[in-house]
């Protein structure tokens, strides 16, 4: 993800989330030394797109987002196969994630890829309250 892809990714947010990062938060991303963003374009349209942090042994999934009109056509998947081929070269030991509970289409997504839930986070979530589970999926 680049500077200029910020406003798309930012209208994905609020597409997808009650609770969207501000293009502020998203252009700071940007600037951490851990995170890794990668954008899925349909010509000059942004279909979707992915950030991480890579800290140690472990890639942390901090958000992933399909644009609505895309969703179904297999970019989360292909999103998340990018990362998986990546944190392997990175050699990489764990994923892990914080995702709501309500959010099936995502927690069927990261299932898909072998992720497990391990806990829940009560009233995880600042705008509702709402619990989180925590997912792993081990690499190795």
């Amino acid at each position: 993800m680049e500077s200029e892809d910020v406003p798309q990714a930012h209208e994905i947010e609020k597409k997808c989330f009650t609770d969207a990062w501000s293009p502020n938060l998203l252009y700071k991303e940007l600037e951490n030394g851990l995170a890794y963003y990668v954008v899925v374009m349909d010509g000059e349209t942004m279909a979707g797109y992915l950030g991480v942090w890579f800290i140690m042994d472990d890639t942390q999934i901090m958000s992933i987002a399909v644009e609505p009109s895309y969703q179904g056509q297999g970019i989360g998947n292909l999103m998340m196969e990018h990362l998986h081929e990546v944190s392997e070269q990175k050699d990489i030991f764990t994923m892990s994630l914080e995702v709501r509970v309500s959010n099936y289409k995502a927690i069927n997504l990261y299932e898909k890829f072998g992720f497990e839930i391990i806990t829940t986070r009560k009233q995880y979530y600042q705008d509702n309250k709402e619990d989180a589970y925590i997912m792993y999926k081990y690499l190795r």
